[in-house]
């Protein structure tokens, strides 16, 4: 398939999402996940340490597949590190904690928000960012993840126990998600000052492990107030949780987000519907395709996807979560060529669908 050249960047298709302003197809990327270390000759434990090796890696990523938004990975206790937790890295897998920082619950007291300037790994964070920018920023948007306010409560206090805090102990929930929260908006006030959007993930915060109530109680007020505060540094906020949110999607999508990435279980077509061309809805290609989709099933998911929210004119095409490290060369980039020209064709029948008055 040879695909038609053209001269606009990623990062006007990008812009184009946000500003509603339609170009000549719909913008692609993924979530590179920790895909991209091999890509350059690293471990996953030397690009989670290393911000120089990161960036080569993601550079790597960049220079094959040319993705109009460039999404910097980083794992998911990034930030708990930073708080004082110690984590395992292993070589070719993601770290993870090596126990609850907050076994007990009496140290909640003792817990201090991290500096992002000197705490942790957050500097080598904030130095990947850049450098990654720095090379690729005139081309293509660069997007990031940072944990959201309930992933670091539950990895702080361990899973299990957490989810029986909520039942048990409601007030300490709100105490620590507190905490919390003041951790995502220090992080996300020095990286919105090195000009980039937050971008919270909350793959704890989804149905497919916590009911809509638990949502609506303890986290639906803090994503409000994460959005206020960044709004309030003229910041649009994104937002992506794994697994099925559809039961409380309206929920998330009045809290205050610009950015949706929507994951492959919940549904394009109720987040589209619900959205009401107010948010920007990402997704939701599923993720299993990239290690082990034919080149059809992988069409279908591009297909499916471009004609459900593709006439937003507010539609990102992209995987809905991290692709497996396990992915494909050959299926990552046909994703992206097949990807362009299907949104290239959407948007030829759709701007004349438009100038003959349907929309």
């Amino acid at each position: 398939m040879q695909e038609n050249v053209n001269i606009t960047s990623g990062k006007q298709y990008m812009l184009s999402a946000i500003r509603r302003k339609p170009l000549d197809r719909i913008p692609t990327t993924v979530l590179i996940g920790p895909y991209c270390a091999p890509m350059a000759g690293y471990s996953v434990r030397e690009i989670l340490k290393d911000a120089q090796k990161s960036a080569q890696a993601h550079l790597a990523f960049y220079n094959r597949f040319h993705p109009d938004s460039l999404i910097v990975y980083n794992d998911i206790y990034l930030e708990l590190e930073a708080m004082g937790c110690a984590l395992e890295f292993p070589e070719n897998s993601i770290s993870h904690p090596k126990r609850p920082l907050l076994e007990n619950k009496k140290s909640l007291v003792g817990l201090k928000i991290p500096d992002p300037h000197k705490d942790g790994r957050l500097p080598y964070f904030l130095e990947l960012c850049e450098r990654v920018a720095g090379q690729v920023r005139q081309e293509a948007s660069v997007g990031l993840g940072h944990s959201g306010p309930w992933n670091l409560a539950m990895h702080l206090r361990g899973a299990e126990q957490f989810l029986i805090d909520s039942i048990e102990d409601p007030a300490f929930i709100h105490e620590l998600m507190a905490i919390t929260t003041e951790v995502v908006k220090t992080l996300g006030d020095t990286l919105i000052d090195k000009g980039f959007m937050p971008s919270l993930g909350e793959a704890s915060a989804s149905c497919s492990l916590i009911s809509p109530q638990m949502y609506k109680d303890f986290i639906l007020p803090y994503h409000k107030e994460l959005c206020g505060h960044f709004s309030s540094r003229k910041a649009m906020m994104s937002l992506h949780i794994c697994g099925y949110i559809d039961p409380i999607l309206q929920d998330v999508l009045d809290c205050g987000i610009g950015f949706l990435s929507l994951d492959a279980p919940s549904s394009l077509e109720k987040a589209v519907a619900a959205a009401k061309k107010k948010v920007v809805i990402m997704g939701n290609v599923p993720t299993h395709l990239f290690a082990d989709g034919t080149s059809h099933d992988m069409e279908n998911a591009v297909d499916a996807c471009v004609q459900t929210a593709g006439g937003t004119n507010r539609f990102v095409l992209a995987s809905g979560c991290e692709i497996p490290m396990n992915s494909t060369d050959d299926r990552i980039g046909h994703f992206f060529e097949y990807g362009h020209a299907a949104g290239r064709k959407f948007m030829e029948g759709f701007e004349d669908s438009r100038g003959q008055g349907v929309e």
